[in-house]
């Protein structure tokens, strides 16, 4: 595999029905939707065929980035995987307001920032990242197209899975999903937070789904008696009871993972906690201000004495991330952000960080406190 080469490149599909938009992968820039299904999929191919060349696409900075940053890109990760996949977004209906996410995929987010007006004293970046949702897009005639795209593929070839917002609030979705439902399709499959109002709609699905055709995706960043820091609205007990729904099921599922500066506190535990489960770490997109690089390495290095075996490897390239020459004009600017966006993050969702039961976050928490005054 070369430097540019990408098994992803317009395998893993992905539409963003709700905001107009496409991307040949879920790292790679969006683009807006065009007419038809295959304008989009030759572009995508051409891309491809310029990668294989060894010419850089644009749109897969990411990658990019974190390869010349010494970083293990997604495309590096996923080398080995070729599997046709289509993942839909349909809309943002959301019962949780994690720390990094936006109105875009939250539509609790939605409500606090229409009700209190976007973060102060945070980067452009960070207030792009809260624009709200304006856009009523029609996704009819997409829907159709993925259809007839699903029809025209060999059987059993392509992985569907569904994103949000929170998929099991969403019935009109969850039917949409199903009857998309073709010869094509060898996997159906779910990324949830696991966690809404109620599972009346995670019952529907389980008996609705051939166990052996489902499979969930569960996001969670850290233990569950922790996890409502990262994830405001987050209930652990009722997510103790899915999980054991989807276990007594025999449900396919793995966890997914976001490292932020509200869950590597907890990380050392929830490695503990998550043994018997297959767990994916994954960086943090935005708002860069809650990546863990800045924190102080006396703090860092005491998160790496609790992990009893060797921390995985997301932590570890903080510490080749840490030693960059960051100018420290630099990292007073991020702190005086990541300090303003919790803080605000905080007040919005009702959680007071001195009431955070974790000692180590305690202790940054005065920290950055104090540096701030």
């Amino acid at each position: 595999m070369n430097q540019t080469s990408c098994n992803l490149k317009g395998e893993q599909k992905v539409f963003w029905l709700h905001l107009g938009k496409a991307s040949s992968c879920c790292r790679s820039h969006s683009e807006p939707l065009p007419s038809d299904m295959s304008t989009l999929l030759q572009h995508w191919k051409q891309e491809h065929g310029q990668l294989e060349q060894g010419i850089p696409i644009p749109g897969c900075s990411v990658c990019w980035k974190d390869q010349a940053q010494g970083r293990t890109s997604y495309r590096q990760q996923n080398s080995h995987k070729s599997k046709n996949t289509i993942q839909l977004w349909i809309n943002n209906t959301c019962n949780q307001m994690c720390s990094y996410c936006s109105p875009k995929f939250s539509s609790t987010w939605q409500q606090s920032i229409q009700e209190h007006g976007p973060f102060q004293n945070v980067s452009s970046t960070s207030k792009n990242n809260h624009a709200l949702l304006t856009e009523n897009i029609d996704q009819t005639q997409w829907i159709e197209n993925i259809r007839e795209y699903l029809q025209s593929q060999p059987p059993n070839s392509i992985v569907l899975t569904l994103l949000g917002g929170e998929p099991l609030m969403q019935v009109r979705s969850l039917q949409k999903l199903l009857d998309l439902a073709s010869p094509s399709i060898s996997q159906l499959q779910i990324v949830t937070n696991l966690n809404p109002p109620t599972n009346k709609f995670l019952i529907w699905l389980l008996d609705n789904i051939p166990s052996n055709k489902f499979r969930f995706e569960i996001s969670i960043d850290a233990t569950p008696e922790y996890n409502h820091v990262p994830r405001a609205g987050f209930d652990a007990d009722q997510f103790k009871i899915n999980l054991q729904l989807l276990q007594d099921r025999g449900i396919e599922f793995s966890m997914s993972s976001v490292v932020s500066v509200l869950n590597v506190f907890d990380l050392p535990r929830f490695i503990n906690w998550s043994k018997p489960y297959q767990v994916k770490f994954n960086t943090l997109d935005h708002p860069d201000c809650l990546n863990p690089i800045w924190l102080p390495k006396h703090i860092l290095d005491q998160i790496k004495d609790q992990f009893e075996q060797e921390p995985p490897m997301i932590f570890q390239e903080l510490y080749q991330e840490l030693y960059r020459e960051n100018t420290q004009s630099l990292v007073d600017l991020k702190l005086f952000e990541q300090y303003n966006y919790l803080c605000q993050y905080f007040s919005r969702t009702d959680i007071d960080p001195k009431q955070i039961n974790n000692d180590l976050f305690q202790q940054y928490w005065t920290w950055l406190s104090e540096r701030q005054k």
